[in-house]
């Protein structure tokens, strides 16, 4: 008996004008579009959530570029495995996707180095992990990342259209509401749409009932409801509401979350947020809010829906900041190019033989051995001596807090760096 293929497997676009989505990295003149048209030999890191089309359009890639296309997946397979695929091709480039490659260990992405360097592999890594936390530099800096993002309900309404005229031969036993649910029942993964629609056709292969659409996307705890009740969505309207300030708005977001028995994801917000919208307008307030999250987290529900109202509340009466936001942007911006930027020789480390002699370390000044501890030397690196990250928020706290700091960089770097 030969194996069947799943549904998703038998409707795997062949083309590149097959896939659906992604219109941001492959529409006309796209980054990615770009690469695939003009044959740019690059490795590239596709990350993003799952069924959003990343190994298929690995495949796709191997097929335009004309190369062999191979395949491992980082969690099961070993180096043996790449090892014999690498020694099939001798003296030919070949397409390399490993799947799940932020589960891929350090000796193992050392040994494709060379590889990724020659051109002899050309990588397309797959995650659902940010690469920038689980690749090793030297890994990342010879490929192009490119973010994936959950499909829109339409692109999903679009591929399982075609996939009932193969289930059903006739498009009036679906109609254009049930088609419509099973998008939404999939939140931006086109797999697991497919996954639905073949198992109800596998339940009743004759007419697909949108009762039975909306029982078995229950029943699998998909976010389903009506368009405007999506999981994400709740989730962003609660964060929004609590930078907003609006108390009521808060609470009934985070009333319905709750009753869609997402308890982690309130927990991991209300542990984030605080350090964003308030902090350092009121520090005392932050841990306040994150016990209270992490206090819920043991009690579980029901009972948990009080801690979990407490911090929301804190969240919408407390003063806001926002100051991080702009702090961050910053430090994005100059710490692009840390090579650019080397920091005072006094600065590197002094832990190893003859360091002192090789980079200077060791040589600055002790803060603690000055007046008030603190040295009145530079600590920046080159290009941003005396530069200010911080400008607080026109909140009590953080104006006491400015007071401080601005006292602190005069001492240590001068008048003339005040406003810079």
């Amino acid at each position: 008996m030969t194996i069947r293929k799943p549904l998703a497997d038998q409707l795997r676009p062949r083309t590149f004008s097959e896939v659906v989505g992604q219109r941001d990295l492959l529409g006309k003149g796209k980054p990615l579009q770009k690469i695939i048209e003009n044959h740019v030999p690059v490795s590239l890191v596709l990350w993003g959530p799952p069924g959003t089309g990343k190994s298929t359009l690995a495949q796709i890639i191997a097929q335009e570029f004309g190369y062999h296309f191979e395949k491992i997946n980082a969690s099961i397979d070993n180096k043996a495995k790449l090892v014999k695929i690498i020694n099939n091709y001798p003296d030919q480039t070949f397409v390399l996707l490993i799947d799940e490659i932020h589960r891929m260990t350090k000796t193992l992405q050392d040994f494709l180095l060379p590889y990724l360097e020659n051109g002899h592999i050309m990588l397309i890594g797959a995650t659902t992990e940010n690469p920038i936390m689980s690749l090793v530099p030297a890994v990342r800096s010879r490929c192009q990342i490119f973010e994936f993002k959950p499909l829109k309900d339409d692109e999903v309404a679009q591929v399982v259209e075609r996939a009932v005229k193969e289930l059903y031969r006739d498009d009036t036993k679906v109609s254009a509401e049930g088609v419509k649910l099973i998008a939404v029942a999939a939140n931006g993964d086109l797999r697991v749409a497919l996954n639905i629609l073949e198992t109800l056709h596998a339940i009743n292969p004759q007419i697909l009932k949108i009762e039975d659409v909306k029982n078995f996307a229950k029943s699998q705890n998909f976010s389903y409801d009506r368009k405007a009740t999506k999981h994400y969505d709740y989730l962003a309207a609660y964060s929004d509401s609590m930078a907003g300030s609006d108390t009521d708005a808060a609470l009934y977001y985070l009333a319905v979350l709750l009753k869609n028995g997402d308890l982690p994801s309130v927990v991991r917000r209300l542990r984030e947020i605080p350090y964003t919208y308030i902090g350092l307008a009121n520090p005392v307030r932050v841990t306040q809010i994150v016990i209270a999250a992490n206090q819920a987290e043991k009690v579980g529900m029901p009972k948990a829906i009080y801690p979990l109202m407490f911090a929301t509340m804190l969240m919408c009466l407390s003063p806001k900041s926002g100051s991080f936001d702009k702090i961050r942007q910053e430090l994005d911006h100059d710490t692009a190019h840390p090579n650019q930027h080397p920091m005072p020789r006094g600065l590197r480390d002094m832990h190893y033989k003859h360091s002192e002699e090789i980079t200077g370390g060791g040589l600055i000044k002790s803060p603690f051995e000055e007046p008030f501890q603190v040295a009145q030397q530079n600590y920046m690196p080159k290009g941003l001596e005396g530069k200010r990250y911080y400008f607080a928020k026109d909140n009590l706290n953080e104006k006491k807090l400015e007071e401080q700091y601005l006292k602190l960089h005069k001492y240590i770097y001068g008048e003339d760096y005040r406003n810079k």
